[in-house]
């Protein structure tokens, strides 16, 4: 074969080659999950709900055409969820994609059916314009319909169309009460939160009455940050209805403060003390203080702006157990939070720690003064990891479970006196406990499946500075041998072309 010929059929070769290897790809598609999260790969769980679907699942996608680029991410990502979902079904699910801004009436529909206008910014000739897009879908199995009224690119959007196709599985939502009557907070100031939960659950406030057992329609009871004394026969009616196999979850702030009227920080006793010993915990009487904390800003006199300083009364908490109500989570934020400590008897109940404070912690005597001025220094943090939260769960089976946190407010929008958005652990560690009170876990590994908050380790002060050291010598060193081991091979070629015979 001559040279011409092998340099025309070589390429050929190769592009039929990869010709080939694309139309097998077509046919049976295969990727490798490189992520330590496995973010592009389905959860079993998911796999699990889409296999065992009764019947197929229509998805109907309305995604503005002319999105910004941001948001455009979100649509491809939710078409390539789709054709997976639909690829590892077995031909359970369908999916359409549809531009509602073909059509006033396409539009109009797509609104009537949930779906929720957004405001995008883009540029239209060289001007910032807002417009108005959508971006959602329509889940239809059977006579059955359930909305995702919008969707945005991240790790939760499998949780979100998985929780999705599995409302259409069911035949009835199970009903969380949410207790009232105790200055908890509203179901108002708890909407993050509803919404979260209404993905599996139906939310409803309720009132514990002394004279009348709580109604078994509510298959658990969340009870957020009581303020006010909960009588004892309220609690008891609490016991009667955990004896019946339904779980609690309970956020208790036992520590006061309101730092926007005084730095005096003082015990609150409603009164739930004795219960808690009953079922084997006991919440304070100190508070934490955490060396990894969150920030408040303060106005300094000289400059009159604010700036932020680290508090360690408010501690970041990312030590986690393996307990499925720490499953996914990544961050969360507590606010004066109080330790927890068992007191029962592990003979009859199962403790499970289920999120602690850094190693850097301490346990201080209540009430105090808060300095805003103190320079906190490692020595002030002798104490070690403090649990926060707790689940107990009796060896009776039959028994309700009780999940506890040592901080009320931490999953509602109130944060201080001032309604903020709430980091993202803090309502999933929320809905996380709800899911274990009522052994609905099926779901639950989809859940935070991605953890976003991924702090560099501190390799300490000597690793530090050989790290430095070796970033500023590594390069010269390597530059330094290679002149020398080039040197040495020019001084090698030199000697050989002397030598009689080299040149012939």
């Amino acid at each position: 074969m001559t040279k011409r010929a092998s340099a025309i059929l070589v390429p050929a070769l190769l592009l039929l080659a990869g010709v080939f290897l694309n139309l097998l790809a077509q046919q049976w598609k295969f990727r490798i999950d490189l992520t330590e999260d496995r973010r592009y790969t389905l959860d079993p769980a998911t796999l699990q709900l889409i296999r065992t679907l009764p019947e197929t699942v229509t998805v109907t996608a309305y995604f503005t055409k002319e999105l910004p680029p941001a948001m455009a991410v979100a649509r491809q990502d939710f078409k390539d969820l789709l054709a997976e979902y639909a690829q590892r079904s077995g031909g359970k699910l369908a999916y359409e994609f549809l531009d509602p801004g073909a059509s006033e009436e396409l539009a109009a529909r797509a609104v009537s059916e949930g779906i929720r206008p957004l405001l995008a910014q883009t540029r239209r000739k060289d001007r910032s314009e807002n417009i108005q897009v959508l971006m959602g879908a329509v889940l239809r199995m059977g006579n059955k319909q359930t909305v995702i009224p919008a969707l945005e690119a991240g790790p939760g959007m499998e949780w979100t169309l998985s929780s999705a196709i599995a409302q259409l599985t069911r035949t009835e939502k199970p009903l969380i009460g949410v207790v009232q009557g105790h200055r908890e907070p509203s179901l108002r100031a708890l909407d993050e939160l509803a919404v979260q939960l209404g993905a599996q659950y139906d939310v409803e406030a309720t009132a514990i009455y002394e004279a009348f057992p709580i109604n078994e329609r509510f298959t658990a009871l969340l009870v957020i940050d009581p303020r006010d004394s909960i009588p004892p026969g309220q609690l008891l009616r609490i016991d009667e209805y955990m004896a019946k196999g339904h779980g609690v979850v309970l956020a208790y702030g036992a520590v006061e403060a309101d730092l926007a009227r005084t730095a005096e920080v003082g015990m609150r006793d409603i009164g739930i003390g004795p219960w808690l010993e009953g079922h084997g915990l006991r919440i304070g009487p100190n508070v934490v203080a955490d060396e990894r904390c969150g920030q408040v800003s303060v106005v300094q006199s000289t400059i009159g702006q604010p700036i932020a300083i680290p508090f360690p009364y408010y501690p970041l908490l990312n030590t986690f157990s393996r307990h499925p109500v720490a499953h996914g989570l990544d961050l969360v934020m507590f606010q004066f939070a109080s330790p927890i400590t068992f007191t029962g008897d592990s003979g009859q109940l199962v403790f499970s720690p289920i999120i602690s404070t850094s190693k850097h912690s301490a346990l201080l005597a209540v009430p105090l003064t808060v300095d805003l001025r103190k320079q906190w220094a490692p020595p002030d943090f002798p104490d070690g990891p403090q649990t926060v939260g707790a689940a107990v769960a009796p060896m009776d089976t039959t028994l309700g479970r009780l999940v506890v946190f040592g901080n009320g407010n931490f999953c509602t929008g109130d944060q201080g006196g001032q309604q903020v958005a709430l980091p993202k652990g803090n309502l999933d560690l929320m809905v996380n406990a709800a899911d274990w009170v009522m052994r609905n876990t099926a779901l639950l590994s989809i859940r935070g499946k991605q953890k976003e908050y991924r702090p560099i380790a501190d390799p300490g002060e000597a690793r530090r500075t050989a790290l430095k050291w070796m970033n500023l010598l590594l390069p010269i060193s390597v530059v330094l041998l290679y002149g020398l081991l080039r040197s040495q091979w020019r001084s090698s070629q030199r000697k050989r072309r002397m030598l009689p015979g080299h040149v012939r």
